[in-house]
C-alpha cells in the first residue's frame, strides 16, 4: 500500500486535501473484497520522535482518527487499484508542521495491509532550512570479470542503457557522485575498439560538474577486505595483459602528413628509399596503468563500505590506504540523539553518518515502481527534514549501491529536494568540514562464512603470485588475478550470497588451475645402465606463456648422484623433455628420483614427482668385456684361416713342381682340379697372345 497527496508532496493545512491510496497485489493469491480506511494524525506532527512513530508503525499509527471508508473489490494478482479520499478543511491546523496519512485495509479472515506517510505544512517554514548533503554511487551489476566487456558497455551506454540512466539522473543536481574506476579504466582499455556510445558516456561524465569521489576498484567491499586480515584495501596491478597496441594507434608525425606530395618523381604510393609504406599507422600510444584510472576528482580520501558492514578496527585500516574519511550508515554508529548532523568523530577518525530516516525515504522514492509510492517515500523525505532538531547542522542522505536498477526516479527525487522549502543544498565537503560530535561505533562484523572465503581468495591469490615468477613478466598472471578478485568483492554481491559463494568456488579452482599448469610429467621407470647418461624428465605447460623453469632431480639414495639442477624454458602450452646429467653411484640397485620444479627465485612450483629407476652401471664393463671378447676371437679366427689358406697355396705348388719333371703321358689330360678351375677364370695377360681356338694347346715344339 502507498498513501500521498496527488500530485504533490507538500500541502497547505487547513484547506481541502484530497489523498491517492494505492493498494498493488503483488503476492501470490487473490487479495479478497474488503474495506479500505483513511486516517489522519489527530494532533498533527510536531518533532522528530513522533515523525519516527507515525512513518514507522506496521499498522494504524497511535493516535491516528479514521475520517473516511471506502468498500475494496477483490484484487487479482499482478493488479492495482486506487482510491481518493478528501481531507476536511477543519480537520488539520495550519500551524501543524507536518501531516499524518494513514490508510489501512482490512479483508475478511482478519487480515490486513497498512500504509503511513508524513507530509510537510507549507504554511510552516523557518530559515534557510537545514544543509543537505548527498551522495550517489554510480556503478555497475555485480560481475566476475574485473574489466567490462564492450558488450555489456554498448548496451549499458545506449541511450535507454543502465549507465545512461543513471548519468542523466544525477548530472547537475547538488548530490557527489563517486565512480566505480573500473568504468572509466573499461572504457579506456578498449582503445579505438570500444564502443562509440561508451566514448560519448565517458565524455559527458567528464563534463558533468558535480563532485567526484572514487570508489573502491570493482566498488569492492572495503569491510570484508580489512576483517579478512588487509592491513589496507586492495588495489589492481595493472592493466598491460588487455592492451592491444593495435588499439592505440600513434598520430601521424609530419612526414606521414608530407607523403606522396611535392618534389617527387617516383610512382604515388610507392615507397622510396628507406621508407616504409603508410597504409595504416603504426601502433603506439599504449595508455599506462596510471592514465586509464586517472580522473579528476573532487577528493579521494573517502572510504564508502558497505552498509552495516563496518567493525572496530576498520577505520584505521581505511586510514592505511590513504581513505581517512568514512561514510557510514545509520545503523553502524550510535544515535546522536534526534541530532541530524553528519559530521562525527568515530574511534578517533572523520566520518560522516547518513541520517536514519532520510536514508531509508530516499531509496524508498528511487525504487518506487508507482508515482504514488514515490511522491509518498518524497513526502516522508521532506517532512523529516521539517522537522529536525538542529537546523544549523548539514545532513547526509546516500542512495543503495542499485547500480542504476532504481534510477529512473533519481533525478525526480533530486528535484523535489533541491526546491525543499525546508533544506538547502550542501556540498559533501561541507558536510565532512561540519564540526564533528564524537560518536560510538556499532561493531557490525560481516558474516564468518563470508570472511573466510575472502580469506581463501587471498591466499590463492597469493599463490598465484609465486607462481608467477616462472613468466618474464609476472603482471600477465598477477594482474587479471587481482582485478577479477576485487570484482568478486563488490558490494553489489552482498543482495545475492548463494550466486557470490557459486562465483568464488569458481574462481577459487581457476586459480588452482593457473598455478597446476607448469608440472613434471609422470615417468615409467628408468634403466641406468651407463656410469654417466642424462634421464629424460618431460615438463609440460598449459599457460599461453613461455615459462622458466628449473629442474631438480633428488636420488632417494647413492646409487645416483645428480650435480646440478637444470634451467629450461618451455614455451607457450606446450610440452619439452629435459636431459638431466647423472652418474652412477656405489653398486647397482632400485632409486626412486624425486623430480620438482622452481621457479629462477627459487619458488616451488607444483609438488613433487617420483620416478623410479634401475641402475646397472656395471653393465658398462661387462659390456666391453664380451665386446673385447668377441673382438679377440674374430681377430684368432682370421689368422687361422689365413694360415690355412697359405698352407694349401705352398702345397699346391709343389705338386705342380713334381708334376711339371716327369715326361708327358699321350693319354687325355685330366679334368683340372678346382683350383686349375680358378685359375682358368683368371683372365689373360693383355700382353700375351690369346689363341684362337681355346681347345687348342700349344705344343713342346711351339706349334
Amino acid at each position: 500500500m502507498s498513501v500521498a497527496p496527488v500530485g504533490t508532496t507538500t500541502v497547505a493545512a487547513g484547506s481541502p486535501i484530497t489523498v491517492e491510496v494505492e493498494v498493488v497485489n503483488d503476492g501470490d493469491t487473490v487479495i479478497d473484497a474488503g474495506t479500505v480506511s483513511f486516517a489522519i494524525a489527530a494532533d498533527g506532527i510536531d518533532d522528530a520522535g513522533k515523525l519516527a512513530q507515525w512513518t514507522g508503525s506496521a499498522g494504524r499509527p497511535p493516535g491516528a482518527t479514521q475520517v473516511a471508508e471506502r468498500a475494496a473489490t477483490a484484487l487479482p494478482i499482478g493488479s492495482t487499484t486506487s482510491f481518493l479520499f478528501t481531507i476536511p478543511a477543519d480537520a488539520t491546523d495550519r500551524d501543524d508542521p507536518v501531516i499524518g496519512l494513514s490508510a489501512t485495509i482490512d479483508v475478511p479472515g482478519g487480515s490486513s495491509a497498512s500504509a503511513s506517510t508524513a507530509v510537510a505544512n507549507t504554511l510552516v517554514t523557518s530559515g534557510e532550512g537545514i544543509g543537505l548533503a548527498l551522495a550517489y554511487p554510480l556503478t555497475v551489476p555485480a560481475d566476475t570479470a574485473g574489466l567490462i566487456g564492450a558488450d555489456d558497455l554498448e548496451a549499458w551506454t545506449a541511450p535507454l542503457g543502465l549507465l545512461t540512466r543513471q548519468l542523466e539522473a544525477v548530472t547537475g543536481h547538488p548530490v557527489a557522485v563517486g565512480i566505480d574506476p573500473r568504468i572509466p579504466a573499461s572504457i579506456r582499455a578498449l582503445g579505438a575498439s570500444a564502443p562509440e556510445s561508451a566514448v560519448d558516456w565517458l565524455a559527458a561524465l567528464e563534463r558533468m560538474p558535480n563532485d567526484v569521489f572514487p570508489l573502491a576498484y570493482a566498488d569492492a567491499d572495503l569491510a570484508v577486505q580489512s576483517q579478512a586480515g588487509l592491513e589496507a584495501p586492495l588495489e589492481p596491478l595493472g592493466f598491460s595483459d588487455t592492451l592491444d597496441p593495435a588499439d592505440f594507434p600513434a598520430a601521424p608525425g609530419p612526414e606521414a602528413d608530407a607523403g606522396g606530395s611535392g618534389g617527387s618523381d617516383d610512382e604515388p604510393g610507392e615507397p622510396t628509399g628507406d621508407q616504409a609504406p603508410s597504409a595504416s599507422p603504426a601502433p603506439g600510444g599504449v595508455p599506462t596503468d596510471d592514465a586509464l584510472l586517472d580522473w579528476d576528482y573532487t577528493r579521494t580520501d573517502i572510504a564508502w563500505p558497505a552498509d552495516d558492514s563496518v567493525a572496530s578496527g576498520d577505520l584505521d585500516r581505511f586510514a592505511a590506504g590513504g581513505l581517512t574519511t568514512a561514510i557510514l550508515a545509520p545503523g553502524n554508529v550510535e544515535a546522536a540523539g534526534g541530532s541530524i548532523a553528519a559530521a562525527a568523530t568515530i574511534e578517533g577518525r572523520g566520518a560522516v553518518v547518513a541520517h536514519a530516516g532520510l536514508q531509508a525515504d530516499l531509496r524508498r522514492a528511487a525504487s518506487a515502481s508507482t508515482e504514488t509510492a514515490w511522491r509518498g517515500a518524497v513526502a516522508d523525505a521532506v517532512a523529516g527534514l521539517a522537522l529536525a532538531p538542529d537546523a544549523a547542522s548539514i545532513a547526509l542522505g546516500t542512495f543503495a549501491r542499485s547500480a542504476g536498477s532504481s534510477a529512473d526516479r533519481v533525478g525526480d527525487t533530486l528535484d523535489a529536494l533541491a526546491t525543499s522549502a525546508w533544506s538547502r543544498p550542501a556540498t559533501l565537503a561541507e558536510a565532512i568540514g561540519a564540526p564533528p560530535r564524537t560518536r560510538t561505533l556499532v561493531s557490525l562484523p560481516e558474516d564468518d562464512q563470508r570472511r573466510q572465503n575472502v580469506q581463501r581468495m587471498l591466499a590463492a591469490e597469493a599463490s598465484v603470485d609465486e607462481f608467477s615468477d616462472v613468466l618474464s613478466d609476472p603482471a600477465l598472471l598477477t594482474a587479471p588475478t587481482r582485478r577479477d578478485l576485487l570484482a568478486l568483492l563488490a558490494t553489489g554481491w552482498l543482495a545475492d550470497q548463494a550466486s557470490w559463494t557459486e562465483s568464488v568456488g569458481a574462481w577459487l579452482v581457476d586459480q588452482r588451475a593457473i598455478t597446476d599448469s607448469v608440472r613434471v610429467v609422470p615417468s615409467s621407470s628408468v634403466l641406468v645402465v651407463a656410469s654417466a647418461t642424462g634421464i629424460p624428465i618431460a615438463v609440460e605447460n598449459d599457460l599461453p606463456y613461455a615459462v622458466d623453469v628449473v629442474l631438480t632431480v633428488d636420488p632417494t639414495n647413492g646409487r645416483l648422484l645428480v650435480e646440478d639442477s637444470v634451467e629450461a624454458t618451455v614455451e607457450a602450452e606446450s610440452r619439452r623433455t629435459v636431459l638431466v646429467p647423472v652418474e652412477a653411484g656405489v653398486g647397482s640397485g632400485e632409486v626412486t628420483l624425486e623430480v620438482s620444479l622452481t621457479s629462477p627465485n627459487g619458488t616451488p612450483i607444483g609438488g613433487t614427482e617420483r620416478i623410479p629407476a634401475n641402475v646397472h652401471a656395471d653393465w658398462e664393463g661387462v659390456g666391453a668385456a664380451v665386446l673385447a671378447a668377441l673382438a679377440v676371437l674374430v681377430f684368432a679366427i682370421g689368422v687361422l684361416r689365413t694360415v690355412r689358406r697359405r698352407r694349401r697355396e705352398r702345397l699346391a705348388a709343389e705338386r705342380d713342381g713334381a708334376e711339371a719333371t716327369e715326361p708327358a703321358e699321350p693319354a687325355e689330360p685330366a679334368e683340372p682340379a678346382d683350383d686349375d678351375r680358378a685359375d682358368a677364370a683368371v683372365p689373360a695377360d693383355p700382353a700375351e697372345p690369346t689363341p684362337s681356338d681355346p681347345n687348342e694347346t700349344e705344343r713342346p715344339d711351339g706349334r
